[in-house]
């Protein structure tokens, strides 16, 4: 694997080529660390949610078809998954594939391409002006809403901030 290059496998025994990722530095590590110290391992996470088997859900499959966030962490060679895209019943929360699909989309943060989480997590833990300050990820359970619009304000085609 090139030093620069993110290869994760798919479920379907493929690779997704993921941007290059910045040169690794203490201070980034300790950060990533910091980020995500309350995120949930795979098993933990699959443990909160409520999965619909008449559906044949799966994590993986949740995450791959955008209606979850899994965040790969290179130094433990897996994902992790902030609990905070769940309702407490543990189904992911309505608006979030909604969500993801902006931020995903030719004007969101990763300009459509494959990303390991970290482009969307940036946006979604940072505080944000049409938001008083506060993190989209905070106000998802609690104003869904609020959160869209500022995703659309930033990621829709017609913004002034398009390519966030």
């Amino acid at each position: 694997m090139d030093r620069g290059i993110l290869v994760i496998n798919n479920s379907s025994g493929r690779h997704a080529m993921v941007r290059t990722l910045p040169k690794e530095s203490p201070a980034s590590v300790q950060a990533r660390a910091e980020v995500s110290s309350d995120w949930l391992d795979p098993a933990a996470f699959n443990f909160r949610l409520t999965l619909n088997s008449r559906k044949g859900e799966s994590l993986t499959q949740l995450r791959e078809s955008g209606c979850i966030l899994g965040v790969w962490m290179p130094e433990k060679d897996n994902y992790l998954y902030p609990a905070w895209q769940l309702t407490s019943s543990g189904r992911p929360l309505p608006v979030f594939a909604e969500l993801l699909l902006m931020l995903r989309s030719s004007y969101g943060v990763a300009e459509g391409r494959p990303t390991s989480g970290w482009e969307e997590i940036e946006w979604l833990v940072a505080p944000h002006a049409l938001l008083e300050g506060c993190s989209p990820s905070s106000l998802l359970a609690i104003k869904p809403d609020l959160v869209l619009d500022a995703a659309r304000q930033d990621f829709s085609s017609w913004s002034d901030d398009a390519r966030w």
